[in-house]
């Protein structure tokens, strides 16, 4: 089988199911390898995963018995809806953790899910230190912390293939001091 039959025959069964829409064609890739094949499904709406895994499910069951392997990633696109007012940051055994928690809700579709980005306090220390030495003395901190953490955020969300964030699995984020370089480096927030 070539991916190009992969991608037909994936694309009848969202096309029977009526979610053809909901695949987003510039980001959706269908490859072949000598081991196999891998397909990235990227959704517009979130709230279609479940069907559209289980039709992959399906698919994957039907190639399994002509002895064709049939690695898929199935993924939504995710923007950022609000970032709001950071809490102390709890971890794993209960206690307070040297971070500000920063809950934020992502949207896909009609899907929203609650998440949360832990700032740590080093990198909470390196952003105050930068906006001390900005000529902008009217900035206001908590601010420019939230803008920080959705353009986090954004760099995040927009990884795709085996590497990609799944905030519906692992909702929670670390923005510790070599994450807030690459920010600053690579987003509009870091040249503000």
């Amino acid at each position: 089988m070539t991916s190009t039959e992969l991608e037909r025959r994936l694309r009848e069964g969202l096309a029977t199911a009526g979610l053809s829409s909901v695949l987003d064609e510039h980001k959706s890739q269908f490859l072949e390898f000598p081991d196999g094949l891998f397909a990235e499904l990227v959704l517009n709406d979130g709230s279609k995963l479940v069907e559209v895994e289980r039709i992959v499910g399906q698919l994957r069951d039907c190639l399994a018995k002509e002895k064709i392997e049939l690695d898929v990633v199935v993924r939504a696109t995710w923007t950022v809806q609000s970032v709001n007012d950071p809490c102390p940051a709890i971890g794993v055994s209960g206690g307070i953790r040297a971070a500000w928690a920063f809950p934020v809700v992502l949207a896909s579709g009609g899907e929203k899910v609650p998440a949360e980005v832990d700032v740590t306090y080093s990198a909470i220390l390196e952003i105050k230190n930068r906006l001390a030495q900005s000529s902008d003395k009217l900035l206001d901190e908590k601010a420019v912390m939230k803008e920080v953490v959705k353009e986090f955020l954004k760099l995040e969300l927009s990884l795709g293939g085996e590497s990609y964030w799944d905030p519906i699995r692992y909702p929670q984020r670390e923005l510790d001091d070599a994450a807030l370089a690459y920010v600053m480096f690579h987003s509009p927030a870091g040249k503000k």
